[in-house]
């Protein structure tokens, strides 16, 4: 049933509403610019809020594409009236007054979900370099906002961020929650040292949980804090015994520390990320870069 929603909300309605807008008839300037609306809304929140990771990216990008393509096409049909129609019988109006209904509720939590791609002080953020190099990787949870990034409402994660490998068809797994930890892109990955720093802690000794489970009583797992820059930066759920560093060893960028795993409470394999200073979350950029949900990166 999960899937299905994704699929719903990602993929065919959004396709389904760009294909209709690609048919329909543009009575009026004020009418296209609510079809405009309308059918961006379902874009934009498939392509912001939606987890494009479990559906495939590319196929997302191909959705914004075509949306852009066909709104460009209608621009260039347009009529000069401005007066709004709102149809010749009761089938049209009443498919103009739930198309209203629907961009208002969706356009706006897309819009609200674009706020979380920014940060209040870009000065307070530590600055890192990628700490996986060895594909295409994808924010599965990211951003300033609980929309698109459930770690938002909890003080102690503020700005954690989640991240997943894609495969070559750009989904993060085959199927929901393979139970076979290889079949996640992610797993085994080498996780490699963000900054120039000294490790804080190690912690280590737990299992990989078979998906969905999750292990109780340890929420990171196997896990590394390492000092950087003067924030303390932790990085979780990483394989049972493949921690290569100890506590006070100074380590470089770009040192390997171990593999990404499943330990802890994790209901598939990924890497979380998160760092504070002074026992404040504050956020993390890559590279310059704040990464927020479907944000990529090789």
């Amino acid at each position: 049933m999960t899937f299905f929603l994704l699929l719903l909300n990602q993929v065919i309605l959004p396709l389904t509403f760009t294909v209709l807008f690609h048919h329909s008839e543009v009575k009026s300037r004020s009418n296209f610019i609510l079809q405009f609306l309308f059918t961006g809304s379902f874009v934009l929140f498939a392509l912001v809020i939606g987890s494009q990771s479990w559906t495939s990216i590319f196929l997302g990008y191909i959705i914004g594409i075509t949306f852009l393509v066909v709104s460009i096409k209608k621009i260039q049909e347009l009529p000069k009236t401005w007066s709004f129609k709102l149809g010749d019988n009761w089938k049209q109006i009443s498919s103009v007054i739930v198309q209203i209904l629907l961009t208002v509720l969706f356009l706006p939590l897309s819009i609200y979900g674009i706020s979380g791609y920014f940060i209040e002080d870009d000065n307070s953020a530590v600055n890192l370099t990628y700490p996986l190099q060895d594909g295409l990787y994808i924010v599965g949870h990211g951003g300033s906002n609980p929309i698109i990034n459930y770690h938002n409402v909890s003080e102690s994660q503020t700005y954690a961020l989640d991240i997943l490998k894609l495969n070559f068809i750009g989904i993060r797994t085959w199927g929901m929650y393979p139970k076979q930890l290889e079949r996640y892109a992610i797993y085994e990955d080498n996780l490699y040292s963000p900054c120039d720093g000294t490790v804080l802690k190690v912690d280590k000794g737990y299992q990989d949980m078979i998906p969905p489970q999750r292990g109780d009583g340890h929420p990171a797992g196997n896990h590394v804090i390492i000092e950087c820059r003067n924030a303390e930066v932790t990085l979780a759920h990483m394989k049972e015994n493949s921690i290569v560093v100890d506590s006070l060893d100074a380590v470089k960028v770009g040192d390997l520390l171990g593999k990404v795993g499943n330990s802890g409470n994790t209901s598939e394999p990924h890497l979380h990320i998160h760092a504070e200073k002074e026992g404040k979350v504050i956020p993390i950029k890559f590279n310059g870069r704040f990464l927020v949900r479907n944000s990529l990166f090789w």
